[in-house]
């Protein structure tokens, strides 16, 4: 396809011109993924696959239609055309709707590690043997790893429009994961590890490994603490999966539809002056990064919160045009049988000066919280959460025993107020990133 592709595009672009519509817009993805899962030291199973496809987007009358097929044939073209046009009939008609012109500048993005595919399938197999070994080997209390592995992926992809536009990149990325369980006086706990990457020479097992043992131990023994006001420590892992709640309250399309918490806020200070999240797809060797998102615009870095300062949405072209604003790069597509929707690329809180030492050494009395459950019920139009935690009570300064069964409950309005503190420990899982946070005086219901 790479020599092809301009070739197809432009057979493909003039088809839908000549039969009516007024743009035309072709995205093709080649994928392949390859996994394999170890339990007990052997090979348990092993998947691998390969896929491909093109997606057709055409604007007729204000009104987008689309289409997808895995078939790259002259008649298959021909009809996902006379499908896409028949498809935007359905459709309500968007006046701000438009595909790019070329971007005047892309970022020059190097996703592509050519040395991970030159390492044998049995070297990969003894990286996810490598993990399960580290997880065993953190505390004596792992007795057993459910499962370890390895996965890698190839993604290649090509856009082109009839404004012009006519792009092309590749990437790959590769991980370990592990599953472990910890058992203390008959009562058990599972955790989970993992590590990823572009390069597999950049793959840590103990890394990977050594999360899930202390994930899979950390809450052994835990029991309930007494209900009360009292600060929160938030290990990087929590405070990523609390921030990405929120992620979508970013997105143009939400403001637009009044449906964020943060809609008409810009230049309002929205949280504490320690918080400055960004979305960035131009990071080097990071998962979210591209040259370009799923509509041809060129990636760029968008300062979210600044200070606490509210700087910016993030939008796709048709959020973009109805806000009178320009097109963040945030139009992202996870496969050609679908359209771009707004989504962060690599989404990370900027870090902080203290350590996490530091940040639980000025707790007289609250958690350390490891494990929330129930992110998914956060409402993000009013900012209302409820989650089940769990974690380790801090007392004067230091973790002392880990508890169990406790509720955190508030408002992502005023939570953002109260983070009194963000560590210098940036951790990244995939495209998003987080370090420490210490949030200030939060409702926790327990006994």
């Amino acid at each position: 396809m790479r020599n092809n592709f301009p070739e197809f595009a432009k057979t493909g672009i003039q088809k839908a011109r000549q039969m009516g519509a007024d743009h035309a817009e072709l995205f093709v993805v080649k994928n392949r993924s390859l996994e394999v899962e170890i339990k007990d030291g052997s090979l348990e199973q092993m998947k691998q696959a390969e896929s491909q496809g093109v997606g057709l987007r055409v604007i007729k009358g204000n009104r987008q239609g689309f289409s997808f097929s895995s078939d790259f044939r002259s008649s298959a073209l021909d009809r996902m055309v006379t499908q896409a046009i028949a498809n935007s009939t359905y459709n309500d008609e968007e006046p701000a709707l438009y595909f790019p012109g070329p971007g005047k500048k892309y970022p020059q993005m190097d996703l592509w590690d050519a040395d991970t595919g030159n390492h044998s399938l049995d070297e990969k197999i003894e990286l996810a043997r490598e993990t399960a070994r580290c997880a065993e080997q953190y505390d004596a209390r792992v007795q057993r790893i459910e499962r370890s592995g390895y996965e890698e992926g190839d993604v290649e992809m090509w856009l082109a429009n009839s404004n012009g536009v006519l792009l092309h990149q590749k990437g790959n990325y590769c991980g370990l994961f592990c599953l472990a369980l910890g058992e203390k006086d008959g009562e058990q706990q599972s955790g989970y590890g993992m590590d990823s990457c572009i390069a597999l020479r950049e793959l840590s097992p103990e890394r990977a490994g050594t999360m899930a043992g202390r994930r899979a131990v950390q809450l052994l023994g835990a029991a309930p603490v007494a209900s009360g006001v009292m600060d929160l420590v938030l290990e990087p892992l929590i405070t990523m999966q609390m921030l990405g709640i929120i992620s979508a309250c970013f997105s143009g399309e939400a403001v637009l539809k009044n449906k964020s918490f943060l809609a008409g806020r810009l230049g309002d200070c929205v949280a504490s002056p320690e918080l400055t999240l960004i979305d960035d797809g131009t990071l080097p060797n990071r998962l979210g990064s591209a040259s370009f998102d799923g509509e041809g615009t060129a990636s760029q870095r968008t300062v979210l919160l600044e200070n606490g300062v509210l700087q910016n949405y993030l939008y796709d072209c048709l959020s973009a045009a109805k806000a009178g604003t320009s097109s963040t790069g945030n139009g992202m597509r996870g496969s050609y049988k679908g359209t771009p929707h707004i989504s962060t690329s690599n989404y990370y809180l900027q870090a902080g000066s203290q350590t996490p030492a530091q940040l639980t050494g000025h707790v007289e009395r609250g958690i350390y919280v490891t494990e929330i459950l129930g992110a998914h019920t956060a409402n993000p139009v009013s900012g209302d959460f409820s989650f089940g935690a769990s974690g380790i009570l801090i007392e004067h300064g230091r973790l002392s025993r880990p508890v169990r069964g406790i509720t955190i409950a508030g408002n992502f309005q005023q939570l953002l107020q109260k983070v009194c503190g963000v560590g210098n420990d940036l951790t990244f899982y995939g495209s998003q990133g987080a370090p420490t946070m210490r949030i200030a005086e939060i409702s926790v219901s327990g006994t």
